[in-house]
C-alpha cells in the first residue's frame, strides 16, 4: 500500500479505505506457517535476516521477530550465535 500510496501522492491509510470500499483484498498481515518455515530454512542456511527478508517480501524485522517467536536463535551482527 506504501508504493502505491507514494505513486498517486495520497496517504497509505486512503489506499486501505478505497481498497476496503471496492471489496479488494489485501495482502494478509503477519507470516504464515509456511513462510516461517521456509525463513528458518533460509536463515539456517547461513542467509542474513535481511537476504531472508528480500527472499519473502518482508522486513528483516518481521523475519527476526518471527524466528524468535518460532524458538529459533538468531546470530549477532558477526554470525556468531546468540
Amino acid at each position: 500500500m506504501k508504493e502505491i500510496a507514494i505513486q498517486h501522492g495520497i496517504h497509505r491509510v486512503t489506499v486501505s479505505e478505497v481498497l476496503d470500499r471496492t471489496g479488494t483484498s489485501k495482502r494478509p498481515k503477519g507470516m504464515s506457517p509456511s513462510q516461517v518455515d521456509m525463513a528458518a530454512r533460509l536463515y539456517r542456511s547461513g542467509l542474513s535476516l535481511a537476504s531472508v527478508g528480500e527472499q519473502l517480501g518482508f522486513d528483516a524485522t518481521t523475519i527476526r521477530t518471527m524466528l524468535l517467536r518460532h524458538g529459533i536463535r538468531t546470530r549477532d551482527a558477526h554470525g556468531r550465535a546468540k
